[in-house]
């Protein structure tokens, strides 16, 4: 094993690899940085206000183009107050929200630009009055007035409202708003004010499903998944969660096998996919078996290299993001544990973030295990490099195919298949998995029976090949 060990760090390839690897994650910690400064935007932006501007009738004189005319001007007018904040601030939000049709300012606008006005001289004194008091809250920065004022309604509509539903909503909003206020969370675009949304809006998914029946599978998994966001969500508020954010450096380690996965397969079916072939290559497999050691001594110490070689790829991946992202996106995030919600037990469990990737990575372990065991059984068989690197990439490439045509078509053949049991992941913490009948005990012994078929077939074969003609 540590001849086999030195042979692969003598390869240019194995270098390359990790040279590339690391260029993309500086690369992609760089990109994270530099979009989560960009992701918070409003629904407006600089293009929208020229398409008005563009598009807005030149005159307001003409009775065919008046309507419009008020319609885009009060559009035209309220973008250029969110352009005067900024668009992803939090008066961009209110002002989204009160400055609608029927505000105060389409009022003053059809009193101003109408043909025939609607409105009298009283009421477009109190809408100017409404619309000055509400520019100067947004000038002194007030949110909170915005918030109490909400929470006011809220709180009135609760008093009149009997339909349980509306009722449930109104009583998420009112919680929502309180958090608002007690945890200093501005409407302005941020990781909490998300949280809050999502909230607000997974409480409501679900309710409809607990006060609703004959549920489809898929309807389960939304309610399971709704479940699991609104409780993070709760946690990240109540634990008032200001240091993380999407795509800093703790959440890419949080979903490291997600966004490496690639790399990691392409490295270690690379290394399965050469360690043997490469001996018959180059002819010096006659040197290696010339040796006092049996042939299945041989390549179990070969197969053992590469199921090594794969952990430390994954340390490696592992530390390398815990750096560099610390060195580019800052440290601060990793700070906050993993935040898992436990279906099994209806609560949240938090863990630190390396035992998180210890558990994901034994879950993901089967997915990379079975390919890597795939290019090693080729190259055994084969004793072609390319041949047995191309064949486990295809067969991960069309696993996602595979899995697609199960859920479509309803397929129960395909659950016979490795690909829809290898990812465990699927069942951690009492999650749902992809496929209804799937269980953990099936899946087991489904990734067992395809590896013993590949480990006998690889080994029979390499202990009666004649390598007398090589």
């Amino acid at each position: 094993m540590k001849n086999e060990l030195i042979k692969l760090l003598k390869k240019k390839s194995t270098y390359i690899i990790l040279i590339i690897t690391l260029a993309f994650m500086i690369f992609s910690n760089f990109m994270y940085q530099r979009n989560t400064k960009q992701m918070y935007s409003g629904n407006y932006s600089d293009e929208d206000l020229q398409y008005y501007e563009e598009a807005m009738p030149s005159s307001s004189k003409d009775p065919e183009t008046n309507d419009m005319y008020i319609s885009m001007k009060s559009n035209l007018d309220m973008m250029k107050l969110i352009q005067k904040y900024g668009y992803n601030s939090w008066q961009a939000y209110v002002i989204q929200t009160y400055l609608g049709n029927d505000s105060d300012l389409y009022v003053m606008n059809e009193h101003d630009y109408a043909i025939n006005p609607t409105v009298s001289e009283k009421e477009y004194l109190v809408a100017k009055e409404n619309y000055e008091n509400f520019v100067q809250k947004l000038d002194v920065g007030d949110w909170k007035h915005f918030a109490m004022a909400e929470l006011e309604r809220v709180e009135q509509d609760i008093k009149t409202t009997s339909d349980e539903q509306k009722l449930a909503e109104l009583q998420t909003q009112k919680q929502v708003l309180h958090w608002r206020l007690d945890k200093d969370i501005s409407y302005a675009e941020s990781f909490l004010n998300n949280c809050l949304r999502r909230y607000e809006n997974h409480c409501n998914i679900v309710y409809e499903y607990e006060h609703s029946n004959n549920h489809e599978y898929s309807e389960k998994q939304e309610y399971y998944n709704s479940l699991e966001a609104l409780n993070t969500c709760k946690y990240y508020i109540e634990n008032n969660a200001k240091n993380i954010d999407n795509n800093d450096n703790r959440s890419i380690l949080l979903d490291l096998f997600d966004n490496y996965e690639l790399f990691i397969l392409i490295f270690v079916i690379m290394i399965a996919g050469s360690i043997v072939s490469d001996e018959f290559s180059k002819g010096t497999i006659k040197l290696l078996l010339v040796r006092p050691y049996s042939r299945i001594k041989i390549l179990l110490a070969k197969f053992m290299v590469c199921i090594m070689v794969l952990i430390l790829f994954i340390t490696f991946i592992a530390i390398s993001q815990y750096l560099i992202g610390g060195c580019i996106q800052g440290f601060d995030s990793t700070s906050v544990p993993a935040v898992i919600y436990n279906h099994n037990t209806n609560q949240i469990e938090t863990m630190s973030i390396i035992r998180y990737i210890v558990i994901t990575g034994v879950a993901k372990a089967p997915v990379y295990i079975l390919l890597m065991t795939l290019a090693f059984a080729c190259s055994t068989l084969f004793t072609n490099t390319a041949v047995s690197i191309v064949i486990p990439l295809l067969g991960y490439m069309g696993s996602s195919l595979i899995n697609q045509l199960a859920l479509a078509f309803n397929i129960k053949a395909l659950l016979y298949f490795v690909t829809p049991n290898w990812d465990f992941t699927q069942y951690l913490f009492g999650s749902l998995p992809e496929f209804e009948t799937l269980t953990i005990p099936f899946s087991i012994i489904v990734c067992l029976v395809y590896f013993a078929i590949m480990v006998v077939t690889m080994f029979t074969v390499f202990k009666k090949r004649n390598i007398k003609n090589i």
